[in-house]
């Protein structure tokens, strides 16, 4: 069961941060600074994925649609 990855202070100070995946697994530790851009990284990655993945999707339909026709004939 995923969640958003999310960033979470280590100690009292607010010093060292630690940055979780979907899977809440820790990716990284470092300064707040580090964890939030390595997260901006993972959901733009994350982002462009998903956008291809619509994009073979898309693709791939009418492709789907001209076998299931002429299948059916």
């Amino acid at each position: 069961m995923g969640t958003k990855p999310m960033v979470f202070p280590l100690d009292a100070y607010g010093r060292v941060y630690v940055l979780h995946n979907e899977a809440d697994e820790p990716v990284c530790t470092g300064s707040r600074e580090t964890c939030y851009r390595l997260l901006e990284l993972m959901l733009e990655a994350k982002r462009r994925a998903d956008e291809v993945e619509s994009r073979i999707a898309e693709s791939s339909e009418p492709a789907a649609r001209a076998v299931g026709a002429s299948v059916s004939l």
